[in-house]
């Protein structure tokens, strides 16, 4: 294959400016060209992704993860063609992020639980019961007063 391609580089080459060289060069460089140049970062992520399955289920599975990308391939294209996954990607992404930031400040407070009180901070005093001597007065029957 390596070789055919060589072989193909090098017509390319040889009939230089030639119409059959020009009408190569269309072929072979310039459309595939343009439709590159429209390929999204999203589609060349996912592209990578379900080469990277592929490669994995064929290390791991050896001929049968090659039955099973073939199989999985048309769904893969058709999905493609139909749906923008891109969105889905972003829908992803958010998620998370949404999740490492309530995870964060799950951390952020269980560790302010934790950590002394600063010292910066002036001490409230407390309010502490005392309790009174029963007698037959009405009022409470727990006086608050401040303990200094």
């Amino acid at each position: 294959m390596i070789g055919a391609m060589i072989l193909v580089w090098l017509a390319l080459v040889a009939a230089g400016r030639t119409p059959v060289g020009r009408m190569m060069r269309i072929i072979l460089v310039e459309r595939p060209a343009v439709w590159l140049s429209r390929l999204t970062r999203g589609q060349v992520l996912l592209m990578g992704a379900s080469l990277l399955l592929a490669v994995l289920l064929f290390w791991i599975l050896e001929e049968e993860g090659l039955r099973m990308v073939g199989m999985y391939a048309p769904e893969l294209m058709g999905m493609l063609a139909s749906v923008e996954l891109t969105s889905a990607i972003d829908v992803l992404a958010v998620a998370v992020a949404s999740m490492a930031t309530g995870r964060m400040r799950a951390a952020l407070h269980w560790m302010r639980a934790r950590l002394p009180a600063r010292s910066g901070r002036a001490a409230r005093p407390r309010r502490r019961p005392t309790q009174r001597i029963a007698n037959d007065e009405d009022g409470p029957a727990v006086r608050w007063s401040r303990a200094a």
